[in-house]
């Protein structure tokens, strides 16, 4: 499908209500408007055709028309009741493929933004926020917005043309008719207002007992609910919230039902009013009996749309622009330039230097790095530890490009890191990292995923769909890549078995319903969920499946215990042997791993050397080794 809709940096207000749409699917959306348009038009000629026959009927009747003349007419309302029905369907179906069509382009759009956002604004819990609210309602409301729109344009033909039939009968009669319509449109749009509030007011207890009834039923919480016995409390705080909602729910029904009465009083009490002139028209012979009778059913259809369609699309619409200046913010969010590019051929990876290096979080005055400073080579391990806050993670941070706004220099290979492009960097840094992804998809694509740009070099992996999967999963038996590679023609699944093998879990995957080609997660029927350990060795495989030089590991084991975590590091050392990584932890029983560990301080490096030489300094590094010593002590 070409993208037809781009969401770019401007300014969106409510002129784009159809220029969204029209962008997806741009033939679909001219028939629309022109449906309704045309739909409003065969509605105003109605009432011309339909005061004709009459006029002719009260003649043949009299003696004073033939029957054949009311033929032509009898055509064309029956032409135009067709329409009226076809012309529904018509703009049903057209309508269905712009939804679906906008549904997809704008949510591809969305997603999109999001990925090329700056770091800083993901790390910006209000700002994410926006993005979430935007991006989920996006298809919805846009969409909504353009029915509405479609609506009133239908409504304004059909009252426009009522009333340039009045205007043809008797100026004063138009003039008396309009100034009687306004008090109907101002209090339509008052009320809807007011009903739009108090639903408002009651959705946010909605939205806040909706979370305390999650919390109460999920699978999530089971341990704790069953542990803390909490069930009977947060119940409590769940009927206070309920019964907001329902008091304010009730009381705005209420004043609605009471609008609506008053409303309907004020919309018959006005046609009734209207139709008094054209009574008055009639007697004094301006108007024929047919223009009178097709008028009057007219008008009492007109006070209705005014009152049920202009009213509330022009309430609809007004409450709608409020998201339009949300998506404005959303549109012109700061992009990080090549965040979306796949990894390119980088450079080998020589040695990396930071030099006096000082770095705040936009928005915040602490230094997290203080004039830091520290080298490291090729082909060697490296670890950084030291208290929360002390700046590790903010080091991984820097180096993969996802901020640029430090002082002093990070040479890569002897090259300013802010003039590689990201792709670049992709190419040259990959990790693990301690919110790790789980996706749910099958276990091959997990792990492949790990080396984007050739996860379709083979012929029949995992992105060529479920057929392949059915039919690889019974030939194989369950293996995982094993038999049949060859007829795969596909070296990637050889090195993701060879992974596997190495962390251990490859008789674990193969013993799986389908092998690798088993669904992970809880949306499939077939789905498997794995173990937390599981999870972190699949996570790990995929970092190795990148050709990246240098792997990052933060903390990625942070849920194992000690011991577990020590033993799966070297693991991935083993495996590592020829590349650089580099190891985050707060824990050090894995440290002892690197040829070169740096002990982190207050944004400084304040120790660095080898486990063993760091345990003969006897200073911070040793002081934490010993207080941890006794997690590692089987």
């Amino acid at each position: 499908m070409n993208m037809g809709f781009e969401l770019k940096p401007k300014k969106y207000d409510m002129r784009y209500l159809l220029g969204m749409p029209f962008a997806c699917e741009p033939i679909c959306t001219i028939g629309v408007v022109a449906q309704k348009v045309l739909t409003g038009i065969v509605n105003v000629l109605w009432v011309l055709v339909e005061a004709e026959f009459i006029d002719r009927g009260v003649r043949l009747a009299m003696g004073g028309e033939t029957l054949s003349a009311m033929l032509p007419l009898l055509s064309a309302m029956l032409l135009m009741a067709a329409w009226k029905r076809m012309g529904y369907s018509i703009g049903r179906i057209l309508t269905r493929r712009i939804e679906v069509s906008a549904a997809y382009q704008m949510s591809v759009e969305a997603v999109k933004k999001r990925a090329r956002l700056k770091f800083k604004l993901v790390e910006d819990e209000k700002i994410w926020e926006l993005s979430n609210r935007v991006s989920r309602d996006m298809k919805k409301n846009v969409w909504s917005m353009t029915q509405h729109t479609c609506n009133f344009i239908n409504g304004l033909v059909r009252i426009t043309g009522v009333f340039l039939i009045i205007f043809a009968q008797s100026i004063g009669l138009g003039i008396a008719c309009f100034l009687l319509s306004l008090p109907v449109i101002f209090f339509s749009v008052i009320s809807g207002k007011k009903t739009y509030k108090a639903y408002k007011e009651a959705a946010v207890h909605a939205r806040r007992g909706d979370y305390l009834q999650k919390t109460m039923i999920d699978r999530e919480s089971v341990d704790e609910r069953a542990l803390f016995a909490y069930v009977d409390y947060v119940n409590a705080k769940w009927k206070e919230q309920m019964s907001r909602y329902r008091r304010i729910s009730i009381r705005a029904s209420a004043q609605k039902e009471a609008r609506n009465g008053i409303s309907t009083v004020l919309t018959n009490s006005i046609a009734a009013v209207m139709v008094c002139f054209l009574i008055a028209e009639l007697g004094s012979g301006t108007i024929t009996i047919g223009i009178f009778i097709a008028l009057s059913k007219a008008i009492y259809d007109m006070i209705d749309l005014i009152h049920g369609n202009i009213g509330s699309s022009l309430v609809t619409m007004a409450r709608y622009a409020s998201y339009m200046k949300d998506l404005t913010k959303f549109a012109n969010m700061e992009e990080q330039e090549g965040a979306c590019s796949l990894p390119e051929n980088a450079p080998v990876f020589e040695n990396l230097e930071f030099r006096n290096v000082t770095f705040r979080y936009p928005g915040t005055e602490r230094e997290i790095l203080k004039d830091f400073s520290l080298k490291m080579e090729a082909g060697k391990h490296y670890a950084f530890v030291g208290e929360n806050g002390a700046g590790k993670t903010t080091i991984t941070k820097l180096l993969t490009g996802l901020y640029d706004n430090y002082e002093g220099s990070i040479l890569l290979n002897g090259r300013e890191l802010k003039e590689y492009t990201q792709g670049e960097l992709k190419g040259i840094f990959t990790g693990v990292y301690q919110d790790f992804a789980r996706y749910y998809d099958t276990v091959a694509n997990n792990i492949l995923l790990g080396d984007i740009t050739h996860m379709g070099d083979g012929k029949n992996n995992e992105l060529s769909g479920g057929k392949d999967r059915e039919k690889y999963g019974s030939r194989d038996g369950g293996k995982c890549g094993s038999e049949g590679s060859e007829k795969r023609n596909d070296k990637q699944w050889e090195i993701m078995r060879g992974h596997l093998k190495e962390l251990g879990i490859l008789d674990e995957m193969e013993a799986l319903p389908m092998g690798c080609h088993t669904p992970l997660g809880k949306l499939d029927s077939g789905s498997v969920d794995l173990s937390g350990g599981q999870w972190q060795r699949v996570a790990m495989a995929r970092c190795l499946m990148s050709p990246a030089s240098v792997q990052i590991l933060d903390e990625p084991t942070a849920a194992l215990d000690p011991v577990s975590e020590s033993r799966l590091y070297e693991e991935f050392e083993r495996i590592s042997k020829g590349r650089t990584t580099i190891f985050i932890s707060h824990r050090l029983g894995s440290t002892g791993l690197a040829d070169t560990i740096f002990v982190l301080q207050d944004g400084r490096v304040i120790e660095s050397g080898s486990h063993k030489a760091l345990m003969e300094q006897r200073g911070r590094y040793a002081q934490m080794y010993d207080s941890q010593k006794s997690w590692y002590q089987l």
